[in-house]
Order: structure tokens, then sequence, then C-alpha cells
């Protein structure tokens, strides 16, 4: 069974990466040397960390985000969508010398996004700023995988991390294809203290490369984790808890922008699992906000409201997003 906590007074705190994403959307990919015109330009809240918060906000959950920003213009824009939606954000830290971080997004015709980051101000995420009361009334700690990706951020993950562990706090782990190659061995010496892991097939396929999804969600739960989601785009998504192991297709969807999909995916999934939901409605759950998120351009701003989201989803999983 999934743990049996329910809504509020639960909240969870998300630590990850805030940016400012400038998405282009591009009639063919460029190559080299190239200059492509835009046919869309737009400006938005972005960074994995930030879109985890703003579709656990828009779930109903206390959301609570640890991250840093610069003194800069950019980060109105970046915490625009996070503070319509009630994102928590005293901890948020303030760098008076490094700009916000931005992520320059090119989105194909079909809806594929590619990135150019600058991760400025998310890197020097300060642990000196992240004691215990952080965490104080959190049921759930998720890490964005870029949050290993370097110091001082790496420390203030892996700090939050025990201080989360100390408490008694499960922690999520939403993986990312850099932290794959740049710090394996962290996430293998990691892995037995995540409750949940959650990844696409090509973080998979760069995690265990050879492995078949039933290989590896059994590798993953035998390496210590209790759930795995392995997020799959169009076919929607691969599961295991413990034992179980089930497979669940998305919604159809015209997918315009990929964007923050995976995000709101693990957002929604680790939310309706938390809070003991059924296996197949939690997978439910996270397909329904990926999918719906893929509709529209940006990341966070393409996060669908609680009304949009219960209109796609049938009456026997409401329970799921209702206290």
């Amino acid at each position: 069974m999934a743990m049996q906590h329910k809504y509020p007074p639960l909240a969870v705190a998300v630590l990850g990466d805030i940016n400012v994403d400038l998405s282009f959307a591009l009639p063919i990919f460029p190559r080299e040397g190239d200059d492509v015109p835009a046919t869309a330009l737009h400006w938005g809240s972005g960074g994995s960390g930030l879109n985890i918060a703003v579709a656990l906000a828009n779930l109903g959950a206390r959301a609570r985000m640890i991250g840093r920003v610069g003194s800069d213009p950019a980060a109105a824009v970046a915490l625009r969508v996070a503070q319509r939606a009630g994102v928590d954000l005293s901890l948020l830290q303030i760098d008076p010398e490094v700009a916000t971080g931005l992520c320059g997004v090119m989105v194909s015709p079909d809806g594929q996004r590619s990135f150019l980051s600058f991760r400025g101000a998310n890197v020097r995420c300060d642990p000196t700023g992240i004691d215990s009361s952080a965490l104080a009334g959190c049921g759930l700690l998720i890490v964005s995988g870029h949050a290993l990706l370097d110091d001082s951020q790496r420390t203030a993950a892996l700090h939050t991390i025990d201080l989360a562990a100390a408490a008694g706090i499960p922690c999520a782990l939403d993986l990312c294809l850099p932290t794959i190659h740049a710090a394996r061995q962290v996430i293998a010496e990691l892995m037995p203290q995540f409750w949940l892991l959650t990844l696409n097939e090509d973080e998979l396929r760069a995690l265990l490369p050879g492995q078949s999804i039933q290989q590896a969600l059994d590798a993953l739960i035998g390496a210590g984790l209790h759930a795995v989601a392995i997020k799959r785009g169009a076919q929607g998504c691969s599961i295991a808890y413990g034992e179980k192991r089930i497979d669940n297709l998305p919604p159809a969807v015209s997918a315009i922008d990929t964007n923050g999909c995976g995000d709101a995916f693990t957002a929604g999934f680790a939310w309706a699992l938390l809070n003991g939901g059924d296996l197949a409605d939690c997978a439910t759950l996270g397909n329904v906000l990926g999918a719906l998120t893929a509709t529209r351009p940006g990341a966070a701003d393409a996060i669908p409201t609680l009304p949009e989201i219960r209109s796609c989803l049938a009456p026997k999983t409401h329970y799921l997003i209702e206290p």
C-alpha cells in the first residue's frame, strides 16, 4: 500500500532550480551556423524545482520552495507563476552577485524541446540557510536532479536530504540526464535513501544501459527504492511499487510543447501516492498533469489548474484531488 498520509496539514518541500524560460517555437531545428526564424517567443517561469512546486500547489498541496534567484528583474518573471499559485517562498534565497537562472528552450513543430541553460544563482544555493525548520510540517521532500550537479547547491541538497532522514520524512528524486552523466556515483550512493524515483526513458537508458523497462524497474526496487515511475511520453508511464508493476496510458492530447510535462507528472504522481491513492489512480493523475501541460506553451505557466485537472479525471479518481 502507499503511505497513508492524507491532505493538509502536510506540506511538500521542493529543492531545485528556479529559472526564467525563454522559449522559441521553431519550424526546423537549427544546425550549427544556421539562421532560423522563430515563429513564436514566450517568456515564462520555469526550472524543474519551481515547476514541481507549482504543480503541487495547483493540486492543493502546501508546496514549499527551496532555491535561489538573483536580485535582478528576471527573478520576478521566474517567480510570477509560483506566487500566483500560492507556493510558499519564505525559504527563497536572493543572490546579490549572480543572475537568476535562464533556460533557452527550442521547441520543434511536434512539441519536442531542447535546452540551452545558464544555471546562475541556482548553483549558489547556500546550505547554511537551510535548517530543520525548513521541513517543519512536511510529509515529503522532492529533490530535482539538477540540484545534485554543482556545489554549493549539491551540498544544500545533500544537507536537506539528511535533515529529512533525521525527521523521518520520505524523499523523492526526479532525475535528469546531466546529473546521470556527471554524478552517477552520487546517485548510486543516495538511492537507498529515496522513497520514490521518477525519470524518463532517455534517463533510464543512460542510468541502466541495455536493460528493458521491466529489468530496470526490478533493479531500482532492488536498490532500495520503494517506488519508481518511468515517464514515457505518449505511452504514459510504467510504475513499480514494491512487487507491483503497472503500465498506464495518458489521455490523448495534441502536444504543442512538452517543456515541464515530466515535472508536472512527478508532482501529480508523488502527491497522489503520498496520500494513499490506488497505484493505478496515482499513475493516472501523473499522466493527466503531464498531458495537459503539453497542450500549451511554457513550463510553469502551462501547468493545469485544479478545475482543469478535475475535468480530465473520471469521477472515481476525484478523491485524489479533493480534501
